[in-house]
């Protein structure tokens, strides 16, 4: 069941980044016109800021991750709204 939220509390994902498996914090956020960007923290330090474009790709808005863990991250913040 999808939750009815729209802006979710902050939730854990685990990802696999560089072949380690890593707990990563995301607080869901809102730009001053209302979409929607995640914050990542791994271990209390932001490392990423990501949004989800119309196309269903995610964007980098801050950060200096490479096109796959972003790619990683935003499915695993996709399927945890989801769920």
């Amino acid at each position: 069941m999808k939750r009815q939220n729209p802006h979710p509390e902050e939730f854990e994902i685990l990802v696999n980044l560089d072949g380690t498996d890593t707990t990563i914090t995301v607080q869901p956020d809102e730009t001053s016109d209302g979409s929607p960007y995640f914050i990542c923290d791994v271990s209390g330090n932001t490392i990423t800021q990501l949004r989800e474009e119309a196309d269903g790709s995610w964007e980098q808005l801050w950060g200096k991750l490479d096109h796959h863990a972003v790619t990683l991250i935003g499915k695993a913040i996709k399927y945890n709204l989801t769920i």
